[in-house]
């Protein structure tokens, strides 16, 4: 439920803050006083598009935050978990719009897309007066409203239908897997051929680098050669001695006075390691100088091999681990496919079996939507009876597919509520019933009887009196205590028989401080006077306050009698 709504900086509010309550919630005031800026305001928040102009004058942004509790249910819960937003005991909605355009839309303090926001509101509140948020005339949402009223009965049907559609598409899925046999003849082949290539090359892991190291060193062989060469006779010396003979002859020299100096001895040991190391390195280089050997025809076999492996590795993943995951995947689907015959006449005979009770369970169904759908019209009628329009006609359209391809897992049927508000007119969809006073009757009856089962906890009727008077307006005032005493509702209203029904009651009032209009809005504790105000006005003040309490002890006694 809608717990509390606080507004900064939208048209004539500066800084507003709102706490609602369970129950019929009345907002009521003199015309101009901001009622529509309110709505306006929450319609922002949850996620209607606004332009610039709903920014207070002289102000930089606009901000509006909404916090909920008691919201959670199964639908909610799965929306949340779809868009990563944990849930929470309070959900928060904020959302801010600056004079550069730029809005911003938090959830729980989480920032969250305007699409995101408006889906999860729309389970949240439905507000009559705004067609953006009545779910009711979404036909998309019809069979739930319809299968809801049907409550266990219907929802065991589906249960049945939607397992078996399961069933039904996971034997489809696997045989279009296989195609028919002159396809998967030819998907066959050409997997072999994949297969029998990749066994061919027989590429190893770490070969094609292995391969370009060698094709870099059989391209630089003359400079190989030359550098050994070199660096073999700078060690050796070109009359066979070199560095090797110029350090035994450093340390035999050395030798001659080592009894001179402690300090000798050492450094003629280190010369003979010295000695020792730059042998090991020309015979080093002596064994590789033996063993560099260019030949043409290797360079051509490295070449062809190279242009082997880097072709299958493209054509088959890029890398050895993905040529290697491509290779199983074939092998698999290939052996799958070789032993096709057999699975495939076993699926074709299990989708003509899931096929036939799938059929049979969708029947069920719609015979049930059906059943149900009469009793629905026939509240229907009754409740617009009440609300003064008597010569309604309603219709519950259930349309149901011919064949198994038609169905799905809600079943064979697509629904659609269709109304005539008068006789002789034709049935047409709701979206496109007309306006008004009957629109606002039409929406009472409906939520009357599906306030129960449409699962949104908070409804708002803005002005839901317009076109309506006499007798009928209380019939409109009990029908909203009604739906109250299972959902919350807030109601602006002009009407002084739904303003006495209220259980909260808020006053909304404009003033002039510092030079600027500023919107307030007052809970009463006594809301006599503000109801005989909407009786009769000043002059009428007479005889409209005993009016306003005569109403008002109605009201009451109408609320006791609901317990």
């Amino acid at each position: 439920m809608l717990r509390q709504l606080c507004i900064e900086n939208v048209a004539l509010i500066d800084k507003l803050e709102l706490t609602l309550r369970d129950g019929l919630n009345i907002l009521s005031g003199e015309t101009g006083a901001g009622k529509s800026i309110i709505i306006d305001s929450l319609n922002f928040v949850l996620g209607e598009r606004a332009d610039k102009s709903l920014i207070r004058y002289g102000t930089d942004f606009a901000v509006v935050q909404a916090v909920f509790d008691e919201y959670l249910n199964p639908q909610i819960s799965e929306y949340l978990d779809s868009v990563g937003v944990e849930a929470e005991d309070i959900l928060i909605l904020r959302r801010k719009m600056t004079v550069e355009g730029k809005n911003e839309c938090r959830i729980n303090g989480r920032v969250a897309t305007l699409s995101i926001l408006k889906g999860l509101t729309e389970l949240l509140v439905d507000i009559h007066g705004q067609h953006e948020h009545q779910s009711l005339l979404k036909s998309s949402n019809h069979i739930k409203l319809l299968d809801n009223i049907g409550e266990s009965e219907i929802h065991s049907a589906k249960d049945g239908v939607a397992a078996e559609f399961s069933k039904y598409s996971a034997f489809k899925r696997e045989l279009s897997q296989y195609g028919d046999g002159a396809e998967r003849e030819r998907r066959l082949d050409i997997l072999n051929y994949q297969i029998e290539e990749i066994e061919r090359v027989n590429v190893e892991d770490g070969e094609e680098e292995s391969l370009l190291a060698q094709r870099k060193r059989i391209r630089n062989t003359e400079k190989i050669l030359s550098a050994l060469q070199t660096a073999k006779s700078a060690l050796d010396g070109y009359d066979g001695g070199g560095v090797s003979r110029d350090l035994k002859n450093a340390s035999v020299t050395l030798n001659t006075i080592a009894s001179f100096d402690d300090g000798i001895p050492s450094l003629c040991d280190r010369l003979s390691s010295a000695r020792l190391e730059v042998d090991d390195i020309s015979e080093t280089l002596s064994d590789m100088l033996e063993k560099l050997d260019f030949d043409s025809r290797s360079a051509d076999k490295v070449e062809e091999r190279l242009d082997e492996v880097r072709n299958v590795l493209r054509k088959y993943g890029g890398d050895y681990e993905s040529m290697q995951s491509f290779y199983e995947r074939a092998k698999g689907e290939a052996e799958m496919l070789a032993n096709a015959g057999d699975r495939v006449a076993l699926l074709e005979n299990e989708i003509k079996c899931s096929a036939g009770k799938l059929l049979e369970n969708a029947e069920k169904l719609t015979a049930l939507r059906r059943k149900v759908g009469d009793k629905f019209e026939k509240s229907m009628i009754s409740e617009l009876g009440d609300l003064g329009m008597g010569g309604s006609t309603f219709k519950v359209d259930i349309k149901s597919a011919v064949d198994v391809d038609g169905i799905s897992a809600d079943g064979a049927d697509s629904v659609e509520f269709l109304i005539s508000p008068n006789v002789g007119e034709p049935l047409k969809p709701l979206a496109k019933i007309i306006s008004g006073g009957e629109m606002s009757r039409f929406m009472l009856a409906l939520k009357n009887i599906s306030a129960h089962v449409d699962g949104i906890g908070t409804m708002v009727f803005d002005e839901i009196d317009t076109g309506i008077s006499g007798n009928i307006s209380a019939i409109v005032s009990e029908k909203l205590c009604n739906i109250s005493r299972r959902r919350q509702v807030i109601a602006v209203t002009h009407m002084p028989s739904l303003a006495a029904m209220a259980d909260s009651h808020y006053l909304i009032s404009k003033s002039t401080v510092n030079g600027k209009t500023l919107t307030r809005v007052d809970l009463l504790e006594d809301d006599t006077e503000e109801v005989a105000r909407l009786i009769g006005g000043n002059d009428y003040s007479k005889f409209a306050v005993p009016h306003a309490q005569e109403m008002k002890a109605w009201a009451e006694r109408y609320k006791i009698g609901l317990k």
